[in-house]
């Protein structure tokens, strides 16, 4: 697709330049059409893969909880999932009670998605992978994804039942920036991804 666009550019500099004439307003159509059919493309993967990778990370948090039962341990949900579940409750109980919740769904739906996807698949591994060549792709992506799980549990307890789930997040989030070469992709299904688990925390009782 870039190269589409560099022979677009190419052939307006050689008609339009030289002569001064204003730009052929085909080619500029040309790279319009290229542009929008390029992210219509990687918008349609993206929302492919969504409920995909949405659903094997929730089913692997489920199934991480029930397999440590059988062994005699007992994983909670994470903490901070109780803690939007009760402002999500509470949310038009008072108008301060409003504004909080509105800030936090700023926060998990908008905020943290950019920012986790811009650190952890763009600095830690797209960069890197770049610099390094395709043979530590793989390593990079699973050393992101750790470090991805892991900056969870700044803040609250470990271990809890979503450790797993989130590690695979993280690699099905780097699998799909490789797909896309956009990084507003991962970023889209991330906010896709919490918008889901805030619905289910709304519909399925704590």
């Amino acid at each position: 697709m870039r190269c589409q666009y560099f022979i677009i550019f190419r052939r307006y500099r050689a008609e339009a330049k030289p002569h001064g004439r204003q730009p052929p307003i085909r080619y500029l159509r040309a790279a319009a059409y290229a542009i929008i059919r390029n992210m219509n493309g990687k918008l349609k993967m993206t929302l492919r893969a969504w409920p995909v990778i949405a659903g094997v990370t929730i089913g692997l948090c489920f199934l991480t909880q029930h397999v440590a039962k059988l062994f005699g341990v007992d994983l909670p949900d994470q903490q901070n999932i109780d803690i939007v579940r009760q402002w999500l409750q509470h949310a038009f109980d008072s108008a301060k009670n409003f504004a909080t919740c509105a800030f936090l769904l700023t926060q998990v739906l908008i905020l943290l998605p950019v920012i986790e996807e811009a650190i952890f698949r763009g600095l830690l591994w797209k960069l890197p992978s770049r610099a390094f060549g395709g043979r530590l792709r793989l390593a990079l992506a699973v050393l992101s994804s750790v470090l991805f799980s892991a900056a969870h549990y700044i803040a609250q307890p470990f271990p809890d039942a979503a450790f797993l789930a989130l590690f695979f997040f993280g690699l099905a989030q780097c699998w799909l920036y490789a797909k896309t070469d956009r990084i507003w992709c991962p970023m889209l299904n991330h906010f896709l991804f919490n918008l889901t688990n805030l619905i289910l925390l709304l519909v399925i009782p704590a």
